[in-house]
């Protein structure tokens, strides 16, 4: 399956996201375990969220992307 395409963007989209999610749940988990306040568990996951589907989301295009006819692959 090629990944420039609208469906393996699509699957990669997910895969980013649903693996975001568990790691914000674990990191939910660890907090609520270690005995840290309610909003203190809930910005740490939300946070989690937010930087690993960042990061994710970066990662899958700049390895998704391919050079255009054209450009320079310096």
């Amino acid at each position: 399956m090629s990944v420039n395409t609208m469906a393996g963007r699509g699957v990669l989209l997910a895969i980013v996201v649903l693996g975001s999610a568990c790691a914000a749940i674990a990191a939910g988990f660890v907090l609520s375990v270690v005995g840290a306040e309610v909003k203190v568990v809930l910005g740490g996951a939300g946070g989690a969220f937010l930087g690993l589907a960042t990061l994710g989301l970066a990662a899958c295009r700049f390895v998704a992307e391919i050079p255009r006819e054209g450009q320079a692959a310096d």
